[in-house]
Formats: C-alpha cells, structure tokens, sequence
C-alpha cells in the first residue's frame, strides 16, 4: 500500500534526489511547494522555501486532491 501511495504522490507532485525532501514551505505565505512545482519554475513569492512535514490536513490534499496544491 505504501508503495502505491509514493507513486501516486510521484506522479503528481513529482520527486527530488534521494537526500532532497519531498515537500517544501514557502518562508513568506506559508504555501506547499512540490518539484513539479519547483521545475516548472513556479515558485511563490520570493523564492525561498525550506524543507517541511506537511499537518495532517495538507497530507490529505496532497493525496487525494493533488490538483489543489
């Protein structure tokens, strides 16, 4: 099962290298940025982010409304 989550959550929001996180905070607004995100290049505000864990409620959009990140 968990296999097929992180392919799931690859296919949508994409994956770094293995030392890179999976989901990172913007430091300005406080919003979700994945690596599709990042390289499409459509980066939030300033440009700064920091790796995160995700509240539990964020996990779950990531999951099954993938669309609304």
């Amino acid at each position: 099962m968990e296999k097929r989550l992180h392919d799931w959550f690859v296919k949508w929001h994409g994956e770094g290298e293995a030392h890179q996180a999976q989901v990172y905070r913007c430091l300005q607004c406080g919003g979700l940025i994945t690596w599709t995100k990042i390289r499409k290049a459509e980066i939030c505000c300033t440009g700064r982010m920091s790796p995160t864990n995700p509240k539990w409620w964020e996990k779950i959009k990531l999951l099954a409304f993938p669309w609304a990140v």
